[in-house]
């Protein structure tokens, strides 16, 4: 899958609109993809086998929910490759999480959505991966 040599990462109501404001109980997506727009491979490594890219909420400095609460990955060290052209890409129904006994509602306040992914110096992926957001009745 390629995101065309974008960059990008956004929250989205269910019908695609970019929004940072949502009611609460309501579903909304966080949208990321990396492309590698280098001509040279680059090399990583993950302590776990779960996704490249993965989303969090936080409220304030409160962990609230994320898109593998509840998933147990193995724990080795996983060496991989970026190749050229190649995309990371993560899209999340938020807050759900499939894998927990009671559902996730946000109540009113204000939000932080991260996404968590392989850095790359030479992308310059450093200035994504934070989004406020508020949430009301």
């Amino acid at each position: 899958m390629n995101c065309n040599g974008e960059t990008y990462f956004y929250l989205a109501d269910t019908n695609g609109t970019l929004e940072t404001t949502f009611h609460s109980g309501e579903s909304f997506y966080m949208k990321f993809c990396l492309t590698n727009t280098t001509e040279d491979s680059l090399d990583f490594t993950m302590s776990d086998t779960g996704p490249f890219v993965r989303f969090t909420i936080y409220q304030s400095d409160q962990y609230v929910t994320g898109s593998t609460d509840g998933l147990g990955f193995n724990l080795p060290i996983i060496y991989c490759t970026f190749a050229p052209g190649d995309s990371m890409i993560g899209t999340w129904l938020a807050p759900a999480s499939f894998w927990r006994d009671s559902e996730v509602i946000l109540s009113s306040g204000t939000y932080r959505g991260r996404v968590i992914f392989p850095q790359f110096d030479v992308l310059q992926t450093d200035t994504i991966g934070v989004i406020n957001f508020t949430v009301i009745e």
